[in-house]
């Protein structure tokens, strides 16, 4: 084992024999950065929630877009970018030796356009126009980073579901609403790590439940409330009426409780499932994978998230995707098939040997491309023959070493790094790294990333936070054509929006189920939901079941009580 300090935040790191093993299979040499900053490092890459409205470069037709108007990237819609009505390699450029390669290719990123979003097939997206990173999407709106939904409006990582509002991490679920991390429930709402239940309110850790509220680590139980027997359904409804639930104000008051409520309850110190020999976060199915996060199918895994797609295989430090992929490093939305894919962006699609591409797909021996489909030999987009690519890819790789690219804050890229963060087309606070390592604008300048202020929006509220209706029968229908003000008012870390409308689907949703009408803006609301998430950021631990030594690694909080490892667990919950 070999221990390093990192390039960018001076901690020490490990480098076990097993990750050199690795290392030298997908060859590249071994990281500098820490697997914290190179998780970081990646995510100033994924703008997933962030969206403005640009026009085609070729079709000049509005299309919603991920990268904002005032950037350098050139954009185009799906149906162009897929289209053959442009050639890629017509931006082909020559390599110049005297200059650093990522500074070559930061001119290769202003000349190709980027396709506008990360909707994988829009044939297969129906009547559902303002949302990212999703497939086979009915009815949504703003859904993120999920596939195969109907009428779901403001999740990410939503799959296989119905009628769901507000929720992350669902599966397999309908009608859900401020849900995260559930799977299989029926009639959701507030509730947080439940499996196969239905009609809960408030409830953490209760799987096969009926008609609970405000309940912690239940098992097949019904008509309780916070953990309560109370005897029989009706009396279960009458103390829910005594609650007030359909008022915002006693909601707020109730969540406090619940949450309150559940720390009192048992932690299993990881989420997981049907797997051997793991570490981490929300792994499922899993053998081999360690410090992970939120992965499905992973076998010889290691520093990866947001693999929701299964099967992934002998594949280090990738962020988000997967399918049938093995043999990947240092990658951003990368699957579909594919090996041997090292340090790119958005490259699905059966790539194989492919280093320091975006937007490539179904290509092989690639370095530096950008916009590339069923190509091969290409370097900064020029094609050459076999020969002439293997010699100037030696070339180029000896010269990243011996003339490397520098960024602002000092930092030294060589081959066998991602992308510097400096080259990323989006701002610090447009990414999904200011949802994980939330910073001030003062503190992503200092540490050398970019920071994005939008003009000062010009909303003049028509409904002040104060002033909208406690409980939905008190709204008006007219309440979807007004600006109702976010009672945080602009809060920098939650990206808040100052104002928002309630739309027509949404507020049929609260009808229906007798829910008060939010008071908070969808970024309030989603970086609310993110804190009731482990982060994957992980740390040492012991179980606090008494007596037992057992170290752990876990993503809960340092100051979590009750936090018990498997076997106390399973012996004091299941």
């Amino acid at each position: 084992m070999e221990t390093r300090n990192c390039v960018k935040c001076k901690n020490s790191f490990t480098i076990e024999e097993t990750d050199k093993n690795f290392y030298a299979m997908v060859k590249v040499p071994l990281p500098t950065f820490c697997p914290t900053c190179r998780f970081q490092r990646r995510l100033t890459f994924r703008n997933d929630r962030t969206l403005y409205k640009r026009t085609c470069e070729m079709c000049k037709k509005d299309v919603i877009s991920i990268y904002r108007p005032e950037g350098t990237i050139k954009v185009v819609c799906q149906k162009c970018w897929w289209s053959d009505g442009w050639d890629p390699t017509k931006f082909g450029k020559d390599y110049d030796p005297s200059k650093p390669f990522f500074t070559q290719y930061k001119e290769l990123m202003r000349d190709v356009p980027f396709v506008a979003n990360f909707i994988v097939d829009e044939s297969r997206m129906v009547n559902s126009p303002y949302n990212n990173m999703a497939l086979d999407l009915r009815n949504c709106y703003m859904m993120f980073d999920s596939d195969f939904d109907e009428d779901c409006m403001y999740g990410c990582e939503v799959e296989t579901s119905r009628n769901c509002v507000d929720t992350n991490l669902v599966d397999k679920s309908e009608m859900c609403y401020e849900c995260v991390n559930v799977q299989n429930c029926y009639r959701a709402f507030y509730s947080i790590d439940c499996e196969s239940s239905s009609d809960i309110w408030f409830s953490r850790d209760c799987n096969g439940c009926t008609d609970c509220f405000g309940c912690v680590n239940l098992r097949k139980q019904s008509y309780c409330i916070f953990n309560e027997q109370m005897g029989n359904k009706a009396n279960y409804l009458a103390k829910l009426e005594e609650l007030g639930i359909n008022s915002r104000k006693n909601i707020g008051e109730l969540k406090k409780q619940a949450h309150e409520f559940w720390k009192k309850g048992i932690h299993k110190y990881m989420h997981k499932k049907q797997v051997q020999d793991v570490s981490g976060d929300y792994i499922y199915n899993s053998r081999n994978t360690h410090h992970s996060w939120i992965v499905h199918e992973g076998w010889n895994v290691k520093y990866c998230q947001y693999l929701v797609a299964p099967n992934t295989k002998d594949t280090y430090d990738i962020t988000q995707f997967g399918n049938n992929i093995e043999r990947h490093y240092e990658v951003l939305q990368g699957g579909n098939g594919g090996s041997n894919v090292r340090f790119s962006w958005f490259v699905p699609n059966e790539n194989t040997e492919i280093d320091y591409c975006m937007q490539v797909m179904t290509s092989h021996d690639m370095l530096g491309c950008i916009g590339m489909r069923k190509k091969e030999f290409c370097i900064l987009n020029k094609e050459y023959t076999e020969e002439e690519y293997y010699k100037l890819r030696t070339q180029i790789l000896a010269e990243m070493e011996s003339n490397p690219y520098v960024d602002t804050q000092g930092l030294v890229y060589k081959y066998g790094e991602f992308f510097p963060s400096e080259l990323s087309p989006f701002a610090y606070n447009e990414t999904t790294a200011q949802e994980v390592f939330a910073l001030s604008e003062v503190e992503a300048k200092s540490k050398g990333f970019q920071w994005y202020t939008r003009a000062k929006r010009d909303y003049k509220p028509t409904i002040l936070a104060e002033n909208i209706p406690d409980t939905i029968a008190e709204a008006p229908e007219t309440i979807t054509n007004e600006i109702v003000e976010c009672i945080n008012h602009g809060d920098e870390k939650k990206n808040c929006t100052t104002a928002f409308k309630i739309i027509p689907d949404e507020f049929g949703f609260y009808q229906r189920f007798n829910l008060p009408l939010p008071d908070k803006c969808p970024n309030c609301r989603h970086a609310e939901r993110m804190e009731l998430r482990n982060k994957p950021i992980f740390h040492t631990s012991k179980c606090t079941f008494g007596g037992c030594t057992t170290e752990i690694l876990t993503a809960y909080p340092e100051n979590t009580q009750n936090l018990y490892c498997k076997e106390h667990y399973l012996q004091t919950v299941v």
